[in-house]
């Protein structure tokens, strides 16, 4: 067998890791507000970088002014007076197209990866293993 499956041993893990920080926001998210109530609340403001797509900050009024959480992910193009749908939790809102599945499509593509690069280098290191305990050049 070849260095480079040997590898994925150490390759494998890290690409799993990678998967879990992409994904650990979303994840966190799903669970933060896990049963939280659906409220319709208007847009009260929503500043958006130029160009319209990224938004700087979105507030929700609900009645009371609740910024929605994890910007990145929140919808485009919206303006003050629109109505949208909105999960609550105390001092904070999420729009349900935040917590959509797919942004979790690359981050799961990252951990698969990782996962299956790291059967690839178990399965290579059990098929050669190292001539002897003391040599780590037989690792290679």
């Amino acid at each position: 067998m070849g260095r480079g499956k040997k590898l994925g041993v150490l390759v494998g893990p890290l690409l799993l890791l990678v998967g879990v920080f992409l994904g650990w926001l979303n994840i966190q998210a799903r669970c933060d507000f896990a049963g939280a109530p659906r409220v319709q609340a208007t847009v009260l403001s929503a500043h958006y970088k130029p160009g319209g797509t990224n938004a700087f900050e979105i507030i929700l009024g609900i009645p009371e002014p609740v910024p929605v959480d994890d910007i990145r992910t929140a919808p485009d193009h919206l303006v003050p007076g629109d109505t949208v749908t909105a999960l609550v939790r105390p001092g904070h809102a999420l729009l349900p197209e935040q917590l959509s599945w797919s942004t979790l499509v690359f981050p799961v593509l990252f951990a698969g990866v990782g996962l299956l690069v790291t059967a690839v280098g178990v399965r290579a290191i059990r098929a050669d293993p190292p001539t002897g305990p003391t040599d780590p050049e037989a690792w290679l």
